[in-house]
């Protein structure tokens, strides 16, 4: 039901603001019900807080504690960090698995220790995976020294998702581009205050246990000893989820697009809650999300009354956001296309892919289930926060994300014409499609007044 905290974050980064603070709090019991998951959805907030970042911080990410750059690399990943790990079995289990190739893995240091979720080194001599079925029913994996043999010494390392390429770069099918397209997204939804989980580029995963394909051949198990060769995956992103709990029933803390434009329209929001969800959808549309489904959304919740009872819990800061945020930078499948996938990271799908279908009457393209227009306040509130996207933030989140390594016909396209500095030029053409997405939120007209 509830996932604790295992990285502390910068709180001025992720502090929520006043005005979502203030859209409402709701109850729940030890074990969530559906009403109250409801409730808490019908209280929840999207907005935060917009941090003020230096370039190295936007080049290093959320996790990255400028005070202590060297005390806190087990946090954060570059494009030039090698990641060792040892694979957790969890996506066989998972109820919808998703289709990208990715796993889980416990992190190890660089001489063959654990790190905590705190970043100290966890010494072992070797380890065991133990599968055990939790309340829900769901199979989940714990990590123990190989020699407990009652299981009663559990290792508290920190575990992540890692996404991979099929096949390896650069001759990788495009439908895996959510490699570039999480850690870009992930980016633009951070300083633009919005919650996102943290997505960081690596180098590469060294995961010792895992098959080449691990996600693909479903493995259940990992018997491997710390000492055994890893699979190694070049060019992969690294995600942690945010540091909050998750509401859910049964293991279930998605929500619904279309429950949430029923509480825009019938009343059931305040006019707080409804100008964060049109500023969220004015956010979403720069990016060219569309994919209204529930298995890719989640509530959490940021901050619990401590003075709740011992029977249930109180949430005073419910938040909702998108979790899954790597269909984006393309467009959506053609309904003739049976068989095919949302293009994501390819810069021609992209850009006829405008944030607004009527520029002159403020109507999304992509309404996520709401209504087409939005309100006049939220385009202000957005046209303030993107102030903070000038030109070279853009190029560099691009940069941060390799969106010079994302799109081959982009790429053979500019090869083809003779550019010298093809790397260059690609950012370029993404960051000048972006930035003409910036000027429609500055200047989309007949908003819904407030």
């Amino acid at each position: 039901m509830f996932r604790q905290s295992f990285l502390a974050l910068n709180v001025v980064l992720i502090t929520i603001t006043t005005c979502s603070a203030q859209t409402g709090r709701c109850e729940v019991g030890k074990e969530v019900s559906e009403p109250q998951k409801l409730s808490c959805i019908r209280a929840a907030g999207i907005l935060l807080d917009q941090p003020t970042l230096t370039p190295t911080q936007l080049a290093n990410g959320p996790d990255f504690n400028a005070a202590a750059p060297d005390k806190n690399q087990f946090s954060y990943f570059t494009a030039d960090s090698m990641i060792g790990c040892y694979f957790r079995p969890h996506y066989a289990f998972a109820k919808v698995p998703g289709d990208s190739m990715k796993f889980q893995c416990w992190h190890m240091t660089p001489d063959g220790a654990f790190f905590s979720r705190t970043g100290q080194a966890i010494q072992v001599n070797d380890v065991k995976v133990v599968i055990d079925t939790d309340g829900s029913g769901e199979k989940k994996a714990s990590l123990f020294p190989r020699d407990d043999d009652k299981n009663q010494h559990e290792i508290k390392a920190e575990h992540f998702k890692v996404k991979y390429l099929k096949p390896p770069f650069p001759d990788h099918n495009p439908r895996f581009n959510e490699v570039f397209t999480s850690v870009a997204a992930a980016r633009f939804m951070w300083v633009l205050g919005f919650p996102a989980d943290h997505e960081y580029p690596a180098g590469s995963a060294n995961c010792i246990g895992c098959t080449d394909d691990p996600f693909g051949n479903r493995v259940t198990e990992n018997k491997a000893s710390i000492k055994d060769p890893p699979v190694s995956f070049k060019v992969v992103s690294a995600e942690r989820e945010l540091p909050w709990d998750e509401i859910g029933v049964n293991d279930d803390s998605t929500w619904s697009w279309s429950d949430v434009a029923k509480f825009y329209s019938n009343g059931e929001w305040s006019h707080q809650q409804r100008v964060q969800y049109d500023a969220y959808r004015l956010a979403l549309g720069l990016i060219h999300y569309h994919n209204a489904l529930p298995q890719q959304n989640r509530l959490d919740c940021a901050e619990w009354d401590p003075a709740a009872s011992k029977q249930s819990q109180v949430c005073i800061t419910p938040v909702m956001y998108v979790h899954d945020l790597g269909s984006t930078f393309g467009k959506k499948r053609s309904p003739f296309d049976r068989f095919g996938a949302n293009p994501r990271g390819s810069l021609s799908a992209w850009e006829p892919q405008t944030v607004f279908a009527k520029l002159d009457n403020c109507e999304l393209r992509a309404t996520l289930l709401g209504d087409k227009q939005v309100l006049k306040e939220a385009q202000d509130l957005m046209v303030q926060r993107v102030a903070r996207l000038d030109r070279d933030t853009v190029k560099s989140i691009f940069r941060v994300a390799r969106f010079n390594m994302v799109d081959h016909e982009q790429l053979q396209r500019l090869r083809s014409k003779g550019v010298q500095n093809v790397d260059d030029a690609a950012l370029n053409e993404w960051t000048d499609v972006f930035m003409k997405r910036i000027e429609e939120i500055r200047t989309a007209k007949n908003c819904k007044s407030n």
